[in-house]
């Protein structure tokens, strides 16, 4: 009787697999042609819309050469005009402040001075500068004037003392 019942059992089982997988292949191929057409319509419409792009990228392409030819020969006029007002805008900027160093001030002190003084818009890249051991040793107590045109290291070998190079 157990044996009975047992394959009576793994029959239905097997019966019932079959009629799952045969149903699902059915499904599957129904759906594939379907998404078939639907994807040969998206295809279609892919490609309107690429020669579309391709259509105003050519447009683009040629009002920023027509642009390029007439600005090129706005910046030959330009150029004249910049050169000396960038020569004004040098005058400015220029900016000349003194600092005085104290006996215990830190590098970070330092470079907060230049910085209020405005010659520097940053003075941790002052503060960094000197932080490297040429500088960092020798720098000298007293009162030094700095300008917005002086580099870092020409900054710094006015503050050590040593010999400034142009």
């Amino acid at each position: 009787m157990k044996k009975s019942l047992r394959a009576f059992g793994v029959g239905v089982f097997l019966v019932g697999a079959v009629l799952t997988v045969s149903n699902f292949g059915k499904t599957a191929t129904f759906s594939s042609s379907n998404s078939d057409e639907n994807a040969q319509k998206e295809i279609a419409a892919l490609e309107k819309q690429l020669a579309l792009a391709n259509a105003e990228i050519a447009k683009l392409k040629n009002a920023e050469s027509i642009d390029r030819a007439t600005s090129n020969s706005q910046t030959a006029n330009a150029t004249e005009n910049t050169s000396s007002s960038s020569k004004q805008e040098d005058n400015k900027n220029f900016k000349t402040g003194t600092i005085i160093i104290y006996e215990g001030m830190t590098l970070y002190d330092i470079g907060k001075q230049v910085e209020d003084t405005g010659v520097l818009e940053n003075g941790r890249e002052l503060e960094l500068f000197l932080s490297k051991p040429e500088y960092s040793r020798s720098i000298q107590k007293g009162q030094f004037e700095l300008d917005s045109n002086m580099t870092l290291e020409q900054m710094s070998r006015i503050i050590t003392g040593k010999k400034v190079t142009q």
